[in-house]
């Protein structure tokens, strides 16, 4: 008796194991190239120039300094034959400064032009996410990875156009 108990329960799970492995069959499983979406993004093609734009000010800044660093090289170099030496002294300080000062505002507009950038990439990365999301719950899927961790992918279950179209007004 024991011994027909003991079969009917492994009869039991080996068959909803059979079950469960029949429906993991069944899963739809889809894929995105996060890569192609933002090549095809406006908004990611346009990040640089919106980056720019955000930092105008301060890349004039340091136009401005090169630009009063050339005018004082020129004019050293021009006038050096008529300069005191006290005068050259006080002009190759003025150009130590800034010199120092140029490269000290570079260092900060790269950090903070290159900070922005990353939150800029960050926010549309979120936004492909989202999207993504969205097209595989309105198609059903029950799992979507990204292009780039797959070997091999259908192109039926690829849902990179349907991204594109979605976040660019589309559909």
């Amino acid at each position: 008796m024991k011994t027909i108990v003991k079969s009917s329960i492994a009869i039991a799970l080996l068959s909803s194991a059979l079950f469960a492995n029949a429906a993991e069959a069944q899963q739809k499983i889809g894929f995105v190239s996060v890569q192609e979406v933002l090549a095809n993004l406006p908004q990611a093609r346009n990040l640089e120039q919106q980056i720019q734009d955000e930092f105008k000010a301060q890349i004039e800044e340091v136009n401005a300094i090169e630009e009063k660093m050339r005018g004082l090289s020129e004019k050293a170099q021009r006038d050096a034959s008529i300069m005191s030496p006290g005068e050259r002294v006080t002009m190759e300080r003025e150009m130590e400064m800034l010199d120092t000062t140029r490269q000290l505002k570079v260092k900060a507009l790269r950090e903070d032009m290159g900070r922005r950038g990353n939150e800029v990439r960050d926010q549309l990365m979120g936004e492909v996410m989202r999207n993504a999301q969205s097209v595989a719950t309105e198609q059903s899927f029950d799992v979507v990875l990204q292009r780039s961790a797959l070997v091999y992918g259908n192109d039926a279950a690829n849902l990179t156009d349907e991204v594109i179209k979605k976040m660019t007004g589309g559909n």
